[in-house]
């Protein structure tokens, strides 16, 4: 149940992405077979440029219906190929107009707009449906080949005696638009994380965010060994805070206990809001006697804490770490266990794996 989520997620997410694919691909063959029918007799290194993005598409249609498997990489060479045939094709109108008549800064700011348009939607694509680091490589890269087009062309300009400032305002335009779009798709991306990740009221992780971090420990312990630990709890009659002195004390009540979790756990370590009054923390590269160890400083510190109105605050803590073998559902459910024994045993007491730390002092 707890690993089908995810996977069901990314199921989606694969299914979409095909979808998007399948009718996008198709759709830019046709805008290149119109542009190619409109620049016949015009421009044939356009033309052959056209030609090949219609070859690409092509092919990118065929890969993905018969080895959808394949899409991630489909998808880097598709972003960067095609921002490469977008800047030449840029570079090539650019010359066409030196050829014809000489540049007029008009003709220079079509072009441009067009090309940061485009860079912008793809460089949009490549963060909805790629890896943050592919992301910041075809950022990079499209920064890079702007400022080599935009030093080559004003330096023809220079040399001709025909550079004049009206040149140069058209050149930092599409830096503009694009520095401007990539701070928004990057504080979009924070701010976005944030909200996906983040229990409003606590400031910890939700459920989603610790189903995720559990995942990937999961795979660290599968490939590197690298153990872990939970810390699953719950705080101590809690409805009678609520029923005594209000949910407004109530909500008080749980931001502090996450305050507290911040201070007490390790940097590496993390800590959500598993539902209600109740807490997971996840403990990379630790093991159960660590975790234990923890676990008991946490119980300690809440039982001495003054939270207002409200006196005596205490949880009680089950603990466990990964097994070889196990699924997510099992280790939670050994953690749940555990809990619950505390609770069962008198609350506010840490239960390791069934044993009881009170009971082995």
């Amino acid at each position: 149940m707890f690993t089908s989520v995810f996977s069901d997620l990314g199921d989606k997410f694969h299914h979409y992405k095909l979808q998007t694919y399948f009718f996008a691909f198709p759709v830019g063959i046709v805008v290149c077979i119109l542009y190619v029918i409109g620049s016949l007799g015009n421009s044939g290194l356009g033309t052959y440029v056209a030609l090949g993005l219609i070859a690409q598409l092509g092919v990118f249609t065929l890969l993905l219906y018969f080895w959808p498997h394949l899409m991630r990489f489909i998808e880097y060479v598709f972003y960067i190929s095609f921002a490469t045939s977008f800047f030449a094709l840029t570079q090539i109108s650019i010359n066409a107009f030196y050829l014809h008549g000489g540049l007029d800064p008009s003709e220079l700011a079509d072009v441009l707009n067009s090309l940061s348009m485009w860079m912008i939607v793809f460089m949009l694509g490549a963060y909805l449906t790629t890896d943050k680091g592919f992301v910041r490589v075809l950022i990079l890269y499209i920064f890079t080949v702007m400022i080599v087009m935009a030093a080559g062309n004003l330096w023809v300009l220079f040399s001709s005696g025909d550079l004049e400032f009206p040149f140069i305002f058209r050149w930092v335009n599409p830096f503009a638009s694009i520095s401007i779009a990539t701070l928004l798709i990057q504080r979009m991306g924070v701010l976005q994380q944030s909200y996906a990740s983040t229990d409003s009221l606590t400031g910890l992780l939700n459920r989603r965010a610790l189903y995720q971090v559990l995942n990937i420990e999961m795979e660290r312990f599968v490939r590197y060994r690298k153990p872990f630990s939970v810390i699953n709890f719950d705080v101590d009659h809690f409805k009678n805070i609520n029923d005594a002195h209000g949910h407004l004390v109530g909500d008080e009540v749980l931001r502090n206990l996450a305050q507290l979790v911040r201070n007490t756990i390790r940097q590496v370590d993390y800590a959500g809001r598993w539902g209600g009054e109740e807490f997971l923390i996840i403990l990379p590269d630790t093991d159960l006697h660590a975790a234990g160890f923890l676990a008991e400083r946490l119980c300690v510190a809440l039982r001495q804490s003054c939270y207002g109105k409200v006196s005596n605050v205490t949880a009680s803590f089950g603990v466990t770490a990964y097994q070889e073998g196990q699924n997510l559902e099992e280790m939670l459910y050994s953690a749940d266990s555990a809990m619950y024994q505390a609770k069962q045993n008198g609350r506010d007491q840490v239960v390791v794996n069934g044993i009881s730390l009170h009971e082995v002092g």
